[in-house]
């Protein structure tokens, strides 16, 4: 879902009314939001001509994306029946309503854009108190009604305050969101729901988020796309290694490696293995791992390394067992170089050797890493390495057909009508594949490749003898992911 998101965050208010970590929540959500891969808009300490530029270039790219998000940090006020977002200009104790006008966003404003793209996904994420703009003194929000397909989420509920610090450098409520938009994949209701229960128990029931909401479909900060975050204990370089650049001598190493010129490949890969495992940190083996498996399709030195996995990998086996290179390797089969899940576009480079390691003691901790960050995915059409297998259970849904070839043979095949996997029919997933006219044997083989799968895991089952397959006409594709 393409997305654009407007971040601001101010601080500098007139004296008396300065924050201490509004910017710093805003820098935070900006950060994560650009991982997620969204288009994000960005001010901090923003004055009244800033107010008409961001708003007025907000609306004109909203046309061109399926979600947005405004979020805001700072001071919060209620004046003459108006809801108010205030910019580092607004004079804290003038309650005039129109210098508000002149140095806040009117909330009204906002939603008034989002009432005209009720076609999209909009939220909208104020962490600003609901009393004044000290997030937490004495005027109330006015009451809010969130437009069709949008939700409005609150810090705190009418009439209560909210914390500028409280989480390390952030507010108690981003703090606790920057938790969960990037670690889990959850639609944005219960996302918002798991913040509350947080930040109530944080505050001592003293803040309570609240939102409005009228969204029609789903959103979901994260689906997958994300998975540089703090559960993983790598640096976001080698995570997100297209953006890896070192200029040392593993650096440059690396790069040869990435050429994809196995004439460059071959003796970079040679140089790193003559280096001591204990010189490389860890970030060093996790990237030397993705790109020999990348590289292990030309490059011999690769290759060899590859066909010679277990004893390859043994050297780089640490006392506490952790293997930076073979998670590496197993992060590279599933996620490509923008740390994107690749879902059924698996690297199959050497796939059944690594495959097969799930089962040694030694790399245990390695499939366990991987297992947790396919889980987290949610994706249900992936086989997730455990040590411990269960079968792949294929219920395939046939006919037998007769008919007579041109030399007026009579033929038999079998017409596949539904192929489910857990209540999921993938024939329209896999009826690009090789399954014209093949038997049940090579049958396996094809859901064993899209699925990502040793094949002995794959079980077909079907009431009829699959000799001769063909498919069923295209049917529509029901699939949502």
């Amino acid at each position: 879902m393409k997305t654009l998101a407007l971040v601001i965050g101010n601080n500098d208010y007139y004296t008396g009314y300065t924050l201490n970590n509004a910017v710093n929540d805003a820098t935070a959500i900006k950060q994560v939001f650009e991982r997620l891969g969204y288009e994000v808009m960005f001010k901090t300490n923003g004055n009244s001509k800033d107010i008409e530029d961001l708003l007025t270039e907000f609306e004109q790219k909203i046309k061109d994306y399926d979600a947005t998000i405004f979020y805001f940090a700072g001071h919060g006020i209620e004046a003459g029946g108006e809801n108010y977002l205030a910019f580092t200009e607004c004079q804290i104790d003038n309650t005039s309503p129109h210098h508000h006008n002149q140095t806040c966003i009117r909330l009204l404003e906002l939603l008034k854009i989002y009432k005209n793209q009720s076609n999209k996904i909009n939220i909208v994420i104020i962490d600003a108190c609901r009393k004044s703009f000290e997030r937490g003194s004495t005027h109330a929000f006015s009451p809010i009604q969130a437009p069709k397909g949008t939700l409005i989420a609150f810090s705190t509920s009418p009439n209560e305050g909210a914390s500028d610090v409280g989480y390390g450098t952030h507010s108690i409520f981003t703090g606790v969101l920057l938790q969960y938009i990037g670690k889990e994949r959850l639609s944005v209701e219960e996302l918002f729901k798991k913040v509350r229960k947080a930040v109530f128990n944080f505050s001592n029931g003293k803040q309570t988020t609240w939102e409005n909401t009228s969204l029609i479909g789903d959103f979901y900060f994260n689906t997958g796309q994300l998975v540089y975050d703090i559960t993983i204990p790598y640096s976001e370089d080698v995570v997100k290694d297209v953006n890896y650049s070192k200029n040392d001598n593993f650096g440059q190493l690396i790069q040869e490696i990435k050429s994809y010129d196995w004439h460059r490949q071959n003796p970079a890969i040679n140089e790193i293995l003559k280096i001591s495992p204990s010189s490389l940190d860890k970030n060093q083996q996790f990237i030397f791992g993705r790109n020999l498996l990348q590289a292990s399709d030309k490059a011999y030195a690769a290759q060899l390394f590859m066909e010679s996995l277990l004893l390859s990998l043994q050297k780089y086996s640490t006392e506490d067992e952790e293997n930076h290179v073979l998670n590496g390797i197993l992060f590279e089969i599933y996620f490509n170089p923008q740390a994107e899940f690749r879902k059924d576009k698996t690297k199959k480079h050497f796939f059944e050797e690594i495959i097969l390691l799930r089962k040694n003691p030694l790399f245990k901790k390695s499939f366990e890493f991987i297992y947790n960050l396919l889980l987290d995915t949610k994706y249900p059409l992936i086989y997730l390495p455990r040590e411990i297998d269960e079968d792949f259970e294929i219920l395939v849904v046939a006919n037998n057909k007769s008919d007579v070839d041109f030399m007026g043979k009579k033929i038999e095949y079998q017409i596949i009508n539904k192929m489910i996997f857990n209540d999921i029919d993938i024939i329209n997933k896999i009826r690009h594949m090789r399954l014209y006219k093949i038997n049940e044997l090579k049958l396996s083989e094809v859901l064993a490749d899209f699925f990502s799968i040793p094949k002995d895991l794959i079980k077909i089952i079907s009431p009829i003898k699959l000799n001769e397959i063909l498919i069923a006409e295209e049917l529509e594709e029901k699939e949502s992911w």
